[in-house]
């Protein structure tokens, strides 16, 4: 897929930017214990990835603005934190 030129609207401002696809990528989730004894699993995972056009960084690499999605992965939760539903019907045997 080519490149596409947009402008995305920031802080009140229109800027110029240059879609660039992604190629390929490589996600590492983190691991969280949290003070009530849960355990999750989180990511960021780029949705977009946008240069902005005719702005550099001072040491001339180009700007990026990079657009995310969180991916949660609840991996244990206390038997206190569980929501307790109805009781499921048993499978007759």
């Amino acid at each position: 897929m080519p490149e596409t030129k947009k402008t995305v609207r920031l802080l009140s401002h229109d800027i110029p930017v240059i879609d660039v696809p992604i190629k390929s990528a490589i996600e590492f989730f983190n691991e969280y214990e949290l003070e009530d004894g849960s355990k999750i699993k989180v990511k960021c995972a780029a949705s977009s990835i946008m240069r902005v056009e005719g702005e550099h960084a001072p040491d001339g690499k180009p700007i990026y603005l990079v657009f995310t999605s969180p991916a949660v992965n609840v991996l244990s939760s206390p038997e206190a934190l569980l929501k307790q539903g109805p009781q499921q019907p048993k499978k007759p045997n």
